[in-house]
C-alpha cells in the first residue's frame, strides 16, 4: 500500500509539473518567440531601408562630384583666360 501512494503522488506531480510546463510555454515561450520574429522581420526592413537611402546617398555624392569637377574646371578656365588678356 504505501508504494502505492508514492506512485499515486509521483504521477499528481507528473501530472502538475507537465500542465506547468505547458502554461508555461504558451504564456512566455510563445509571445517571446513572436516577439523575437516581429524584431527580425523589423530589423530586415530597417536594412533594406537603410541600403536604399545609401544608394540614393551614394547617387548623389557621385553627381556632386562631377559638378563639382565641372566647376573647378570653369573656373580654372575663366582664371587663365584672364591671366592671357
Amino acid at each position: 500500500m504505501y508504494l502505492q501512494e508514492i506512485t499515486w503522488i509521483i504521477g499528481i506531480i507528473s501530472f502538475v509539473g507537465g500542465i506547468a510546463i505547458f502554461l508555461f510555454k504558451k504564456i512566455v515561450i510563445e509571445p517571446l518567440q513572436k516577439s523575437i520574429n516581429s524584431l527580425n522581420e523589423t530589423l530586415k526592413e530597417f536594412r533594406l531601408s537603410t541600403n536604399k537611402q545609401l544608394e540614393i546617398h551614394d547617387k548623389e555624392i557621385d553627381l556632386l562630384k562631377i559638378k563639382t569637377t565641372r566647376h573647378e574646371e570653369q573656373i580654372k578656365t575663366l582664371f587663365s583666360k584672364k591671366e592671357s588678356m
